[in-house]
């Protein structure tokens, strides 16, 4: 082997993880094997000890690699102690040698160690590989050991004890197997500016079923040329693929960010209100740059945080998860608020509407090489996002196919796949921020926002929170807005060129008090927190009154609408859960449910009343109003029962209209006579304003 030609280099390596791993080397030895199978060392601490080894390290990496393994394996430890199978992992390689998917020549690179930056598009299932293969002859019952490699299976020529050749039978018991998996590692869409391009990757033993489907990585390896074929021909093109020796987890699972004591200090004294109200403050930090909708803000925080999900009982499982919607004008900054929560949730898939299809928002079969060719499932950004946040912009241009296709995974945070022989359940425990303009470009102010969007009543209904952004002309307001995007963008550019000039109070005002990565490490945290409960039960039910008082604001005539249905008191638990978390406690408390039906109640005010600003839970559930249904009922009954096939001026329906209901109001009327219209159900056969019946088809 090459680790005997040159001892020096060995004893080398070993004086260099004395040096600078001895007590994570002892940690090792300690964990080794079951919870524990590498040491990770960075290859600045390689390059800073020995220089000539670093560079080597670069251009033979696999020669390189087997040298610092065995310098583990003799490290001077107890004598009960081996480390005969443990690995160096060589992380944090030079920014010159980590690319993207794409970024780099294979031809330049083949055989050199690299790090390739990434999402995991798709992973394979764990499989035993041989790397040492018993086989047995049946003549004789002579074992021979063959090492394998990734080239192909390799049996004996012939027989060691009879030297003749075979026949062998694999004897799995007495062979030597390690975990093994193939990964897609693809360029992120942000880089790309669409799909972007990939790279497979294998990795093997403790780095299989590290990384999963949406993580964001980086994974140093040894680059390696593989010819293609075309049936039994072989191609004088390669594919590139890496054999991965390490794995760095930058983006994925909460449970994975890497949280410095320091910082769990910081956050826990911001979640005790040590610098401020906790929701206050992280709304602030969201978005300095947007000047005000801070219930919009505070909704986004306690979105990528998340209620709990309750299991258990015979009634199924309760999402914990809610979903939050922005309708408005164009320039209202929907938009930007929007993007800040997908770069800060700890985990996060964006989509635009315009470009989005039903298999990129659910999943698709597609044959894969990393198994063999078999089909299997490229999951969609609900699948990716699992665990985090899924932030959709342009929902109103995005077709109504795929918007039905995001109900299920909405609601019951789960899909369902059959497709290609394949029959899967697939998690989608994410939350949904979600942004859309009005179907004229801007609000009409002379008509009821729920008939503004054309959006189906089962989507808006998935909601939990639903706020509408206008941009009206104010004197004072535009003023203050003006002004704070001018100070703004003059601050951030003095903080560049002369940060000596921008005073304290300046500073505090442009950049925000908490900076993005704590800000996401806090929310990592809340989402892992336990299940708070109540308190105090006399607090939960002074609200559970006040909601059932709200339930009975219109009265309980038949005629009279439901001002809000039992969902909202579900979403009501959810939010009042994710401010507990939020602030680290195991305690749901008075103010926490004071949040949130501070949010509901905005939501409501928003997008919850009727024409006559009642509050109406059809507006949302059904898409239109009580009283706008009962209107198209009424006209749909006297076109049928008075006016049928024969023209009638619309003022004769007003007047038909009226005898039924003298309370009726004509612009109502005219109204419901548009959705019948529109639905095909009468027509205008002339320019005189007469309309007739055609009837339900």
């Amino acid at each position: 082997m090459a680790i005997a030609e040159d001892a020096s280099l060995t004893d080398r390596l070993i004086d260099f993880l004395r040096d600078y791993y001895r007590e994570d080397i002892g940690e090792l030895a300690q964990r080794y094997p079951s919870e524990q199978k590498s040491l990770e060392v960075t290859y600045s601490d390689l390059f800073t000890a020995d220089r000539d080894a670093a560079e080597d390290y670069l251009e033979k990496p696999e020669q390189m690699q087997q040298y610092l393994d065995e310098a583990l394996r003799l490290y001077d430890l107890p004598a009960d102690v081996d480390l005969g199978n443990a690995h160096v992992r060589v992380i944090g390689l030079p920014e010159e040698r980590t690319f993207y998917p794409g970024h780099f020549s294979p031809t330049k690179h083949a055989g050199e160690q690299i790090a390739v930056r990434g999402e995991v598009v798709m992973a394979s299932e764990v499989r035993p590989r041989v790397t040492e293969a018993a086989f047995e002859c049946r003549r004789c019952g002579t074992m021979s050991y063959i090492p394998q490699s990734d080239d192909g299976f390799q049996e004996p020529h012939q027989c060691q004890g009879c030297e003749r050749q075979g026949p062998f039978d694999i004897d799995h018991d007495q062979s030597e197997f390690v975990d093994s998996q193939g990964l897609r590692v693809q360029e992120p869409p942000s880089v790309a500016g669409g799909g972007g391009s990939d790279i497979t990757v294998t990795v093997e033993d403790d780095l299989a079923d590290v990384a999963e489907i949406g993580d964001t990585v980086i994974v140093p390896g040894t680059l390696h040329l593989k010819q293609r074929t075309q049936g039994q021909q072989k191609m004088p093109d390669f594919d590139s693929y890496l054999d991965a020796s390490a794995v760095e987890l930058i983006e994925s699972d909460s449970r994975d960010l890497d949280i410095s004591a320091d910082e769990r200090e910081r956050i826990q004294a911001l979640a005790n209100g040590d610098e401020g109200d906790p929701l206050e403050l992280a709304a602030d930090s969201l978005s300095t740059k947007i000047l005000g909708y801070q219930h919009i803000k505070k909704a986004l925080v306690l979105a990528m945080v998340g209620g709990h999900r309750v299991t258990g009982g015979d009634e199924g499982t309760d999402r914990g998860n809610f979903h939050v919607l922005m309708l408005g004008d164009p320039g209202t900054a929907k938009s930007k608020m929007g993007s800040r929560a997908e770069e800060v949730a700890p985990r996060s898939v964006g989509i635009s509407g315009k470009n989005a299809s039903e298999a990129g928002i659910t999943a698709t079969a597609v044959r894969d090489e990393l198994n063999d060719g078999q089909w299997t499932l490229d999951p969609g950004a609900f699948v990716k996002a699992n665990g985090g946040l899924v932030w959709l912009d342009e929902l109103d241009d995005m077709d109504p196919e795929v918007r039905a296709s995001m109900l299920e995974p909405m609601s019951n945070q789960s899909i369902n796949v059959n497709k290609a022989g394949i029959n899967a359940k697939l998690s989608t425990q994410a939350a949904v921020v979600a942004a859309g303009n009005p179907k004229y470009g801007r609000f009409d102010p002379y008509e009821p926002i729920a008939q503004q969007f054309e959006f189906d009543s089962a989507l808006l209904s998935r909601f939990d929170l639903i706020f509408t952004l206008s941009d009206q002309p104010d004197a004072d307001e535009d003023a203050d807005v003006i002004n704070h995007m001018s100070k703004h963008r003059e601050t951030a550019k003095r903080l560049e060129v002369d940060p000596d000039s921008v005073s304290e109070a300046e500073k505090e005002k442009a950049m925000p008090a908490i900076p993005n990565d704590l800000l996401s490490k806090w929310i990592a945290l809340a989402k892992q927190q336990p299940a708070p409960i109540t308190k105090d039960p006399e607090v939960r039910a002074e609200k559970e009154q006040a909601f059932a008082k709200l339930r009975a604001a219109n009265g309980y005539d038949a005629d009279s609408p439901v001002p809000v249905t039992y969902r909202k008191w579900e979403a009501v638990l959810r939010i009042a859960e994710a401010a507990a978390k939020f602030e680290l406690s195991q305690w749901i408390t008075e103010r926490h449910f004071e949040t949130a039906m501070s949010l509901i109640g905005r939501s409501l005010r928003d997008y919850g009343k009727d024409e006559d600003g009642n509050f109406d839970a059809d507006v949302v559930e059904v898409g239109q109003s009580k009283k706008t249904v009962q209107h198209t009922k009424l006209v749909e009954e006297v076109l049928r029962e008075e006016v049928g096939r024969e023209e009638t001026p619309r003022e004769k329906v007003v007047e038909l209209c009226r005898d039924r209901d003298p309370d009726v109001d004509e612009d109502n009327v005219h109204d419901a006579i548009e959705e019948h219209l529109g639905q095909g159900r009468a027509v205008e056969p002339t320019a005189n304003e007469t309309v007739r019946w055609l009837g339900r088809q």
